[in-house]
């Protein structure tokens, strides 16, 4: 079955009868992003109107190395808000279009829609599915020992703060963010391809997990 006719069954909402999974666009996730692009674009702009007039031409008089030192810093800047302003036309465009991005897993084949772009690859073809980022969240229930931070650690942490303290650190870690991208090999081509690039489709790790599980499957039935 080709990527087309698999959309149109999803599109459809005839899935229900084969083994597939569907990760689709969260709203929810690409409106919070519009929002820290905007945060961006405004934040960009604010340090621009307060550094240029500050800067130029006052710097670019006292020698090279203040020049130099003005100029990156006049890129960053510019880059802040020109950076923040193209993820913004590219999310608004995933949000307008939700229904024509999503992924799909079949029992033979992974598919990706991206506006128009559709991108689809047998399992047999799929390898080193690598998540790449932080460690995924540690959701395991901390035991009643763990949670009660003790004499010593509360007075060091009155001295060097508490997020310095074992306790501290290991809070810091459970709390750390999930990896903002997924990528397999296809051996086809011996090219990467991107799952994802941040988490607008879910947790890249429990999409991850579930690619592994099917490219196993495949596999497995492949020997036998």
């Amino acid at each position: 079955m080709d990527a087309e006719e698999i959309l149109a069954q999803i599109r459809a909402q005839q899935q229900s009868a084969h083994d597939w999974t569907v990760f689709p666009l969260l709203r929810r996730k690409v409106i919070s992003g519009i929002v820290g692009w905007v945060f961006g674009i405004l934040f960009g702009l604010l340090l621009l109107l307060l550094v240029v007039p500050n800067v130029i031409p006052v710097n670019y008089q006292h020698g090279v190395p203040a020049a130099i030192v003005t100029t990156f810093l006049l890129i960053v800047l510019l880059f802040i808000v020109v950076g923040s302003v193209w993820m913004l036309i590219t999310d608004s465009i995933r949000l307008r279009n939700a229904e024509r991005y999503l992924i799909v897993l079949t029992e033979q084949d992974y598919i990706k829609q991206e506006g128009a772009k559709i991108t689809q690859v047998p399992l047999n073809a799929v390898q080193h599915v690598t998540a790449r980022g932080r460690a995924p969240v540690d959701r395991t229930v901390p035991t009643r020992d763990e949670n009660m931070p003790n004499a010593g650690e509360n007075l060091k942490g009155f001295f060097i703060g508490r997020n310095n303290t074992a306790k501290g650190q290991r809070d810091r870690r459970r709390r750390s963010r999930t990896p903002s991208s997924l990528a397999f090999l296809d051996t086809r081509s011996n090219k990467e391809v991107t799952v994802v690039s941040d988490d607008a489709y879910g947790d890249p790790y429990a999409i991850g997990g579930e690619l592994k599980r099917r490219v196993a499957m495949v596999q497995t039935t492949n020997i036998l």
